[in-house]
């Protein structure tokens, strides 16, 4: 409760501060109320952080990640020239093959050697977004190009197309963050660099579930798992 208050003053803070600059450069045409976006880029798997207590391993990747293509669309709307509330899409794959460096898995008898795997996603955020030249130069109207940070909440929609638990997939809560820059190449047009991370609150994201033995001798499946892919971008804007 103190973190989600404390969250709520400093937006309202940053609302305070620039309010009176959104008249003044709302006529640049470099930050509109309205902007919609289109974005391409690369997904890839990054890895598992392990939170249960006696797990060997706390962050780990099983697999050769590879690189694969995404497709997304956004509509931002800025409340003022620092900050704006942004729905997102995103559609992805996420592929690779079991390293070597790792016992096999179990799961792997009877299917092939090493063992891959392929996950579909669709993904689903409401994000906030800061313009962080406003906040460090508040008011300043040169804002042809602006770093941004963006975070809020999403749904990942995670299908597993190489069936390893048939009949299951999964649609879970996750929590990106987003670093990038913005380039405005005219008044009605930008674009925009970034990388998002995206923390998952699945052990599905690989379609698989790795058990570990305790100090115990006894065989875990882990619960309390976060998964974390990478989707890098380039998105076209227009207001």
């Amino acid at each position: 409760m103190k973190i989600t208050f404390l969250t709520y003053i400093l937006i309202m803070i940053l609302f305070e501060n620039v309010s009176a600059q959104w008249t003044k450069n709302e006529n640049t045409g470099y930050i509109s109320p309205w902007e919609i976006g289109f974005s391409s880029g690369v997904s890839s798997f990054v890895t598992s952080v392990n939170f249960n207590p006696g797990a060997p391993n706390k962050n780990i990747n099983y697999w050769n990640n590879n690189l694969n293509p995404g497709i997304g669309l956004s509509v931002l709307r800025n409340f003022s020239p620092a900050v704006g509330l942004e729905i997102n899409w995103l559609n992805t794959r996420l592929t690779g093959k079991w390293n070597d460096n790792w016992p096999p898995l179990p799961i792997s008898v009877g299917r092939e050697t090493p063992l891959t795997y392929n996950s579909q996603i669709n993904q689903f955020d409401l994000m906030i977004g800061i313009n962080l030249n406003q906040i460090m130069l508040p008011g300043d109207n040169e804002d042809v190009w602006h770093l941004f940070i963006k975070t809020g909440a999403g749904i990942a929609d995670i299908h597993d197309n190489k069936k390893f638990y048939p009949g299951i997939n999964y649609v879970r809560l996750s929590f990106p963050l987003d670093l990038g820059l913005s380039v405005s190449i005219s008044k009605r047009m930008k674009f925009q660099i970034g990388s998002t991370l995206r923390f998952v609150n699945t052990d599905n994201l690989d379609g698989v579930h790795v058990t570990y033995t305790n100090l115990n001798g006894d065989t875990v499946t882990p619960t309390h798992i976060l998964e974390i892919y990478n989707y890098t971008y380039l998105k076209y804007l227009e207001n």
